[in-house]
């Protein structure tokens, strides 16, 4: 997606630290995951949106819904936060790839059903799905397919944005369809995955 290893890293550094800042602010009291996954999609937006970084515009947009309603595919997916990502080189070419994303404290990922989980996004994609593990120091992040086999080794939440715009991570096959910014696009995603929050991530090419 983004051949310039000195760009890649300035804007996963960017992204990555951002998130762990918000992270750390809301691990201070009991706070649950779903309160930290909803607020993702706002501070990327609120730090990023217009913005240029290694010489890459940056625009975000993001959704929140609080109901799927009776047919809500929820809980088959296990999916708390999809992300969009597209990018555009200087040419006109535009790369998309879509991640999905399972958020657990850290704390409490013992005896619960983070496997189980992880093996339902795995049915969708397994090039797209990861786990989010929230803790003091910020966000680490897992491959879900090793999860799912017992052997999480999770990287920084820097590194996770690295791999995704080295094409690492993430599936080709999981974005909305149209332009950026087609709102209801990215809400077809949510309803299709059965997440709750969104979030699309442009990076145009200056």
């Amino acid at each position: 997606m983004i051949n310039d290893i000195e760009a890649r890293k300035k804007i996963s550094e960017a992204i990555g630290n951002s998130l762990d800042d918000l992270v750390r602010e809301r691990m201070t009291g009991l706070v649950e995951e779903p309160d930290i996954t909803s607020r993702v999609g706002q501070r990327l937006e609120d730090k990023f949106h217009g913005k240029t970084l290694g010489g890459y515009r940056i625009r975000v947009i993001s959704e929140t819904i609080t109901s799927h309603g009776s047919k809500s595919l929820e809980k088959p997916m296990g999916t708390d936060l999809y992300f969009a990502v597209e990018v555009e080189d200087g040419r006109g070419l535009k790369i998309s790839k879509g991640v999905l994303v399972q958020a657990k404290r850290l704390d409490r990922v013992a005896g619960s059903d983070l496997a189980e989980q992880c093996r339902r996004m795995n049915l969708i994609t397994k090039k797209g799905s990861v786990v989010w593990l929230y803790d003091k120091s910020g966000i680490k992040v897992a491959r879900s397919t090793d999860v799912e086999r017992g052997n999480m080794s999770p990287v920084s939440n820097s590194k996770f944005f690295y791999l995704v715009l080295k094409c690492t991570i993430g599936d080709k096959r999981k974005v909305p369809d149209g332009s950026f910014g087609d709102r209801s696009q990215l809400k077809t995603m949510l309803h299709t995955l059965g997440a709750k929050n969104a979030v699309w991530l442009e990076l145009d090419r200056r």
